[in-house]
């Protein structure tokens, strides 16, 4: 069986270093940047109504990243403990993952 891993991680230098761990360890994922409600909302709710292709691709410091990794089920904990020991468990890094079951998956990558 395979799981969908979500993890988000606040944008930074360290994020980018966490990654790059993630990556040594042999895993991939699908990568976005991502803003809170709160910040889309609190910082400039006249801008936010609607967006354009310039805000996406424009990353500040407000934003996050999501990091979507479809793993098999016996790499699941070897995955979140790489992201525990380079996070120091999200100390060092903010953020958070979970994951979920996949009922149906087809794909070839």
């Amino acid at each position: 069986m395979k799981r969908i891993v979500y993890l988000v991680l606040k944008s930074s230098l360290e994020a980018v270093h966490t990654l790059e761990e993630i990556r040594k360890n042999g895993y991939n994922a699908t990568i976005m940047t991502t803003e809170s409600l709160r910040h889309a909302i609190d910082e400039a709710p006249e801008d936010r109504y609607f967006f354009s292709l310039r805000q996406v691709e424009k990353v500040t410091a407000n934003e996050s990243i999501l990091c979507l990794f479809i793993v098999d089920n016996d790499k699941l904990e070897h995955l979140k403990e790489v992201v525990r020991k380079s996070t120091e468990n999200f100390k060092k890094i903010k953020g958070f993952m979970f994951s979920r079951p996949i009922d149906d998956y087809e794909g070839s990558i």
